[in-house]
């Protein structure tokens, strides 16, 4: 019979801890280096259940597939099956961080215009915050989250605004 010790509690509480800094730390990662990504995903979750539903079908092939490949392959190949599983993961924590913003831009404030990424760290603080809630927070809300991620980020690919402008060399080969 395993005690309940101040070691063990420690343990569950700078675990639980490093996984919303984690979370929150992508976010905001997502957001400095994709800002326009990011925004187009916070766009598609004004529809979350269709892109939930869609992350779900993207997702869980690549995963399963991914699982299959770390069981049935030798030693040597397991690394394509760890890719397999953790790719879905990234894109999932990249398009849910246009949730994060969503939700901070809910509770803006005036220092947000010279400052947007305020409103991921808001969005994503209350948002990680959510984990908490036992059984529901981490094994329904997580993977529901990663889900609508991933349907965000396969809406955002498809829809590009604003491309990049065309340099001068190419607009004169266009002409």
């Amino acid at each position: 019979m395993e005690y309940i010790t101040t070691a063990n509690v420690l343990a569950w509480v700078f675990t639980t801890i490093g996984l919303l800094m984690m979370f929150l730390s992508y976010w905001l990662a997502a957001t400095a280096l994709f800002p326009r990504l990011v925004e187009r995903c916070e766009e598609k979750f004004a529809r979350p259940i269709l892109i939930t539903l869609l992350g779900f079908l993207a997702g869980v092939l690549p995963i399963i597939l991914g699982l299959i490949v770390l069981k049935a392959f030798p030693v040597a190949l397991k690394w394509i099956g760890l890719f397999m599983i953790a790719a879905p993961l990234f894109i999932g924590l990249l398009g849910s961080a246009g949730l994060a913003r969503r939700i901070g831009r809910g509770m803006s404030t005036p220092i947000d215009e010279s400052q947007p990424w305020r409103a991921v760290l808001r969005g994503g603080t209350v948002l990680s915050l959510t984990f908490l809630l036992p059984v529901l927070g981490q094994l329904l809300l997580i993977p529901l989250i990663l889900a609508a991620g991933i349907g965000a980020w396969c809406f955002a690919l498809r829809q590009r605004k604003n491309p990049p402008p065309l340099l001068a060399s190419e607009q004169s080969e266009i002409s």
